[in-house]
């Protein structure tokens, strides 16, 4: 993995977003071994807990803009498809994380924005430190924070969330 650092102590796994530089951003690459290490996590019966954390002082920072440029041009290259695919893998990994059988647990700090709110909302359990900064970025520009809005609003149907009902 090149995004990603994982370590087992007892029951939990503990994966590290590992992008400090850019804040750790989601890129796809991120997302793939996301994927990856979720479904490895599930088939272990060992495991109860999957504990999310950022390196570098911050939790996520949303989106890499890189993959969202790369979005860009594939669009103006004629795939009109390019967006969806990019917002269609990310609204995976917060439906098959919000889903999973293991507790996940979120160790917030720094920035916490975008697409890093979206996994800080699918965590059964999210703990923050007192100067984490929470942040939609997109509702600046007028857009809704769509893929996650679901994933925080309390009349969302989820198994998980009609417990706390």
């Amino acid at each position: 993995m090149q995004t990603l650092v994982t370590e087992t102590r007892g029951i939990a796994q503990l994966i590290t977003l590992n992008k400090p530089r850019q804040h750790n951003a989601i890129s796809l690459q991120m997302v793939d071994e996301l994927l990856r290490q979720l479904d490895e996590a599930e088939r272990d019966p060992a495991l109860r807990a999957l504990v999310l954390r950022g390196a570098g002082g911050n939790f996520c920072a949303g989106g890499d803009i890189g993959d969202m440029l790369a979005a860009r041009q594939s669009a103006a290259d004629g795939d009109s498809h390019a967006f969806f695919q990019l917002n269609r893998r990310f609204g995976e990994l917060l439906q098959k994380f919000n889903h999973s059988r293991l507790v996940v647990i979120a160790l917030l700090e720094g920035a916490v924005m975008g697409g890093g709110f979206g996994l800080a909302c699918i965590a059964d359990i999210a703990i923050a430190t007192a100067d984490t900064k929470f942040s939609l970025p997109e509702t600046r520009l007028g857009l809704p924070p769509a893929q996650i809005a679901p994933l925080w609003s309390p009349d969302w149907a989820c198994p998980r969330h009609d417990a706390w009902r």
